[in-house]
């Protein structure tokens, strides 16, 4: 089930209709940025990032910080995406010397209640 959160950034409900995502190996992208903020842009506690396929040429890291999220024009927290918020963060870094595919299966769990799940596909080089 794909979820738009209409009180936080989930990258991960589009990520099926994504093309995969390409990385240089032995580099580090960031995948994802989860906040969850009020329409005045005020942070509403964060997410959790779960986890759920470890990639197999690669290693990923969450952890919280402050980045711009990207709203769609149409949600009243857009305005929020030129500032930075208090979020958490989804990076991968692929091994150094692979070429191929890799993947990232992600759970995310948002203080309101709402939830979205998917897998980030990869292409090193």
């Amino acid at each position: 089930m794909r979820v738009l959160a209409s009180i936080a950034v989930l990258l991960l409900s589009a990520v099926s209709a994504q093309a995969q995502r390409h990385v240089i190996s032995g580099q580090t992208i960031q995948l994802g940025f989860f906040v969850s903020t009020n329409p005045d842009c005020s942070a509403r506690g964060f997410a959790v990032v779960t986890i759920t396929q470890q990639p197999e040429h690669g290693r990923v890291r969450i952890a919280r910080g402050n980045d711009f999220a990207s709203f769609s024009q149409a949600n009243p927290r857009s305005a929020c995406n030129h500032r930075r918020l208090s979020g958490v963060g989804l990076r991968y870094t692929a091994d150094r010397g692979y070429s191929g595919y890799d993947a990232v299966g992600v759970e995310v769990l948002y203080p309101s209640g709402r939830h979205g799940s998917g897998t980030f596909k990869l292409y090193v080089r």
